[in-house]
C-alpha cells in the first residue's frame, strides 16, 4: 500500500512539476512580450508626435501613449519608459501652452 501511494506521488510530481513549470514559463513569456509590445508602441507614437510638431502641427497619441503605458507598468515595465513619458508629459503641457497663447 505505501509503494501505491509512493508511485502514485512520483507520477503526480513527474507530470505535475514540468507542466507547472512550462505554464509558469509561457505567462512569463507572454509579459514579456506584451511589455516589449507596449514599450515599441510608446516609443514610436512619442516620436510620430514630434515629428507632428516639427512639421507645423499638434501631437495626437497622448491618449494612446498613456493606455499603452498602463499596459506597460501592468506587465512590469521599468523605469527607463517611464522616464520617456513623464518627459512626453512635460513636452506635451508645454505644445498645449504654446497653442492656447496663440489664440
Amino acid at each position: 500500500m505505501d509503494s501505491g501511494i509512493t508511485q502514485i506521488l512520483v507520477a503526480l510530481i513527474t507530470v505535475c512539476v514540468p507542466a507547472s513549470v512550462t505554464l509558469i514559463g509561457t505567462k512569463s513569456v507572454k509579459k514579456q512580450a506584451n511589455r516589449n509590445s507596449a514599450r515599441h508602441s510608446i516609443l514610436q507614437l512619442i516620436v510620430e508626435d514630434k515629428v507632428k510638431v516639427l512639421e507645423g502641427g499638434f501631437p495626437e497619441n497622448y491618449q494612446a501613449i498613456l493606455d499603452e503605458f498602463d499596459n506597460y507598468k501592468n506587465s512590469g515595465g521599468n523605469s527607463y519608459i517611464t522616464q520617456k513619458v513623464d518627459d512626453y508629459k512635460k513636452w506635451y503641457s508645454e505644445q498645449e501652452k504654446k497653442l492656447t497663447s496663440k489664440h
